[in-house]
């Protein structure tokens, strides 16, 4: 492919000082790009992100322990019964004369 007028015209020269290539820019653009607390649109602080995710944390762990102990399994082979035992004191089909 032949080479246009601009390209040949403008290849000797040098660039000004301060001046960084297309090709460093390229690669350098994401780096330097504002981010964050940096941009004006932010609504949450990095304080707050690390509140978020901790809270996240706390849920799971909660989760894990309501399966693993307060389940209708759990509470099942807790009290040494079937699940459908459990289900039914829950939804007073048996022990309804228990307050």
């Amino acid at each position: 492919m032949a080479a246009s007028n601009y390209s040949q015209h403008t290849m000797g020269r040098l660039r000004r000082p301060g001046t960084v290539d297309r090709h460093t820019y390229l690669q350098t653009a994401r780096q330097n790009a504002p981010r964050g607390q940096e941009l004006p649109q932010t609504k949450l602080l990095a304080l707050d992100i690390v509140s978020i995710r901790s809270a996240a944390k706390q849920r799971e762990n909660l989760r894990k322990h309501i399966r693993e102990n307060l389940s209708n399994d759990a509470l099942a082979a807790k009290f040494g019964v079937h699940v459908r035992t459990i289900e039914k004191v829950l939804s007073y089909e048996t022990g309804g004369h228990v307050a």
